[in-house]
């Protein structure tokens, strides 16, 4: 494809998706006054923060689109009560306002249906995220012309699943290319205490959200360590109002904090600022460990865990059988973390190759790609 002067990046996913893309987009505005460069969104989160990083960046003319929600979709979610049934009108409404483009980028699986609503142009998806699960929606790269990961571990993931290598481009991780060049918060408590992050996923089927509550009990417990419990965004996406009260209810001032739906979940703010990671399945953990420190998990499904390529991060700390057992394995993640530092530093780089310089790397890929499709 030559002349290319017009691409659309489509963010459907949610806020917490905006960082690993939306930097490409506004260094390609930059770079390239003359390719028309449009975001498109559809709730009023995701276009602030498209926005935001278009002003952090000085890209004025990246343009960001808010559309609505099909009326199909909004009754397809309300019946089945997942805000996912919505994506698929949703999906056919962007390619209708897409149809000038010349090729459409996305951080998401979900987005391979373009396909099949009849989008027969380049489609090119940028992973978001560096975790060690293999969702169910990776068949879902079939669809896309192009590929762009973080680091060589995606890379190998993606060939042993049958894609075509020359499909692949490991680029680095966008969203701490963005974030290193952007000032740290404050301290997240006001005393000495040591801070643990805990970052369920939102799997059921390999998170320890289930049992996240006796989690939190034992850590109110105690008075050694605060706590930040920060699930991923989409654990409690469909929560009522009454469910979600009774889970701020936990916070306790200056010792615990509960945050199910802040900009912080997606900005790092914990990641950066804690003492040591608790979770079990999100690649929230490879974030956290750009910096090696500590990290801990819980193992609340009796997981036999060892020999399983998912559970890979697990063998960077220490693992609690359960809520009952979390303490103690924090304890003994601070003890033996000097012998982890060179393991959490190898995994690291395997996940997220070289960030630095990925949003300019990336955004060289992705129009030498492009232009050779």
């Amino acid at each position: 494809m030559t002349n290319l002067n017009n691409l659309t990046f489509v963010f459907i996913g949610g806020e917490h998706q905006v960082l690993h893309l939306a930097p490409v987009a506004a260094e390609l505005s930059l770079s390239h006054p003359d390719i028309t460069v449009r975001c498109i969104c559809a709730d009023d989160r995701t276009a602030a923060a498209l926005r935001a990083v278009a002003a952090a960046m000085r890209a004025s003319t990246m343009t960001v689109t808010q559309i609505a929600w099909p009326w199909a979709g909004r009754i397809a979610a309300r019946i089945t009560g997942s805000r996912s049934a919505a994506k698929g009108p949703l999906l056919a409404r962007i390619r209708w306002q897409a149809r000038k483009t010349q090729a459409i980028i996305v951080p998401e699986r979900t987005s391979a249906a373009l396909r099949w609503l009849g989008w027969k142009r380049p489609l090119v998806h940028f992973r978001h995220g560096a975790g060690d699960r293999a969702p169910s929606s990776e068949a879902k790269q079939r669809a896309f012309d192009a590929i762009f990961v973080p680091g060589q571990k995606d890379i190998e993931r993606a060939v042993a699943q049958g894609l075509s290598r020359k499909r692949l481009s490991a680029v680095g991780y966008i969203k701490i290319d963005y974030l290193q060049a952007l000032p740290t918060g404050p301290r997240l408590f006001d005393n000495d205490r040591p801070t643990v992050f805990y970052n369920p996923h939102f799997d059921p089927a390999l998170s320890s959200i289930g049992i996240a509550r006796d989690v939190i009990a034992r850590f109110r417990q105690q008075e050694r360590y605060n706590l930040v419990f920060a699930p991923h965004v989409r654990a409690f996406e469909n929560l009522d109002p009454i469910a979600r009260a009774r889970w701020l209810e936990l916070a306790v001032p200056e010792h615990i904090a509960v945050d199910l739906d802040s900009p912080k979940l997606f900005d790092m703010s914990y990641a950066r600022a804690a003492d040591i990671y608790l979770g079990d399945m999100s690649s929230q953990l490879y974030e956290f460990l750009a910096k090696p420190r500590p990290v801990a998990f819980v193992n609340a499904h009796g997981a036999n865990w060892q020999d399983d390529p998912r559970y890979a991060g697990w063998h960077l700390g220490e693992v609690a059988s359960g809520a009952d057992d979390v303490l103690a394995a924090v304890d003994r993640a601070f003890e033996r973390h000097p012998d982890m530092i060179q393991r959490q530093a190898k995994a690291t780089a395997f996940a997220f190759g070289r960030y630095d310089g990925a949003i300019k790397r990336a955004s060289y890929q992705l129009l030498h790609t492009l232009q050779s499709l």
